[in-house]
């Protein structure tokens, strides 16, 4: 989803999805539980990764599209285990923010949770 855009699915793909996974399993607005609209603070693989490369990969000029990619991959390749263990250990954080704040966004306290290096 982007910018709160639904998502779109296709009658193939549903049916591959409810084979494998089965209709209470899946989140989607086309199945039983509905994956709520602009919720990347439920995904903190997406809150925390894209956030943290957002970071380091543009704390210096980036020339070209090449470089950049480069980049990216460079930073993907140097998180190490005890990071993405520390990520996974907190990966509950987000729920129990939402929790504790009725639902509103929870960014400014994220923010103080998120490892942020990589050494």
């Amino acid at each position: 989803m982007q910018d709160g855009a639904p998502s779109h699915i296709s009658t193939k793909v549903k049916q591959l999805l409810n084979l494998h996974f089965g209709k209470e399993r899946i989140i989607s607005r086309h199945f039983p539980t509905a994956w709520p609209s602009r919720s990347h603070d439920l995904n903190h693989c997406i809150f925390w990764l894209w956030g943290y490369l957002k970071d380091v990969v543009y704390g210096g000029p980036i020339a070209n599209l090449t470089e950049l990619k480069n980049s990216i991959t460079q930073h993907i390749h140097n998180i190490t285990t005890e990071t993405l263990r520390f990520v996974v250990e907190h990966a509950d954080l987000p729920f129990q923010l939402i929790g504790e704040n009725g639902g509103q966004h929870i960014e400014h306290f994220l923010s103080k949770s998120k490892p942020t290096s990589i050494s």
